[in-house]
């Protein structure tokens, strides 16, 4: 059978306690911030940690080798992976056609950097390379679709034949209202007046599906079409490009993994053979090598954030303290009534538990809404620049 005189005395010790911290309103708000935030500032570094494995693991296998024209390897991986820094010095896709021909290689696909839209960034690519985004998009289905919007999909993905044609991040569709066959304009270099657009009007054939990176406030045509506006405005301007073929770098996957160190070795061998000075980049390499600095900072800030908790209990601790020499007259009129020792122990407990799992709950859920936006935060724009 349940003790009742038990419950009645464990009830009763609760609504004292809850009493108790309602007659102390400001020192328990004050309490109950300082651990929320020790909490989560726990929780949120923890986050973080996994995040960047998260993210590190899938971006090590989305391309096995990158080339460009001569540029450190780990900017390089940086800027084609997460779109960080300053894209690598421009080359002649056609200078890279036997580079990339090779048996073992699954698809090369070209990446070119230059031109924008109302001071977005126009990246040409291939059909295959659009393809892919779609393809990576479509297979994450925890972002819903604009009802209104025609998305990209891998079938309905860009061929050679329609070159002059643009596939718009969800973010810009949404900000300026375009729909699938409304035409654009693009202009050469980051800044340009009117005069710097090209003749050449592309016509919106999709929206791509929201993937939360920088994917989507990104403007992506065929690497045909590029070429042949930039033919067309070459003829009348002096263009930023050397010539219309100018990318700044190819993203490649192989067949089989197994032979990713020796292409690696001969593609940097036959470049050299042919004069040429480019940067073979491996991306799961360079990508463990970032790892390992962004895991010390990581558990850097993690213990950070245990000693900022341990500070918060301790502080929590001598309150509490100074909170029951204030109540000792209070506890020898419970002694006088009749309460046990037991009670009165577990009536002063109680309050701290309160506060504690109050806290608790509190850093636990604002670090589980915070902590994908923070670890972007974390991970582009403070650790990286």
């Amino acid at each position: 059978m349940v003790n009742i005189s038990w419950l009645s005395n464990t009830l009763l010790s609760f609504q004292h306690a809850m009493k108790s911290t309602g007659y102390r309103k400001k020192n328990t708000l004050t309490m109950l911030l300082v651990l929320t935030v020790g909490f989560y500032l726990v929780f949120l570094f923890q986050g973080i940690k996994q995040q960047l494995i998260e993210n590190i693991d899938r971006y090590s296998l989305k391309s096995d080798l990158i080339i460009s024209k001569e540029t450190p390897a780990m900017p390089l991986v940086l800027f084609s992976l997460f779109n960080v820094g300053s894209p690598p010095p421009k080359m002649s896709l056609g200078l890279l056609g036997e580079l990339t021909s090779h048996p073992e290689i699954e698809y090369a696909i070209p990446y070119a950097y230059g031109e924008t839209h109302r001071g977005i960034p126009v990246i040409g690519t291939s059909a295959e390379g659009i393809g892919q985004m779609a393809a990576e998009a479509a297979s994450n289905s925890g972002y819903p679709e604009n009802q209104h919007q025609q998305p990209v999909s891998p079938e309905t993905s860009p061929s050679t034949n329609q070159p002059m044609t643009a596939y718009i991040g969800v973010n810009i569709a949404n900000e300026f209202g375009y729909k699938v066959s409304d035409q654009m304009t693009i202009a050469d270099g980051n800044e340009p007046g009117s005069e710097q657009e090209y003749k050449e009007l592309f016509t919106i054939a999709g929206i791509l599906p929201r993937q939360n990176t920088h994917q989507d406030d990104r403007i992506y045509i065929p690497i045909e079409g590029l070429i042949k506006a930039r033919k067309k405005y070459a003829e009348d301007h002096r263009p930023s490009w050397s010539s219309p073929d100018d990318i700044a770098f190819i993203d490649i996957k192989l067949r089989d993994r197994m032979a990713l160190l020796a292409l690696e070795k001969k593609l940097t061998q036959s470049a050299t053979e042919q004069g040429l000075e480019i940067t073979v980049a491996m991306p799961a390499r360079e990508l463990e090598l970032f790892y390992g600095y962004l895991n010390r900072a990581t558990v850097s800030l993690i213990s950070i954030s245990f000693v900022t908790l341990g500070l918060c209990l301790l502080t929590l601790f001598y309150a509490l303290i100074s909170n029951l020499q204030e109540r000792r007259q209070e506890i020898r009129l419970y002694q006088m009534l009749g309460m046990s020792h037991t009670y009165i122990i577990m009536m002063s407990l109680l309050e701290p538990l309160l506060i504690i799992s109050g806290a608790l709950f509190l850093g636990f859920m604002a670090s589980e809404i915070l902590s994908a936006h923070t670890a972007d935060f974390f991970l582009i724009k403070w650790l990286i620049h």
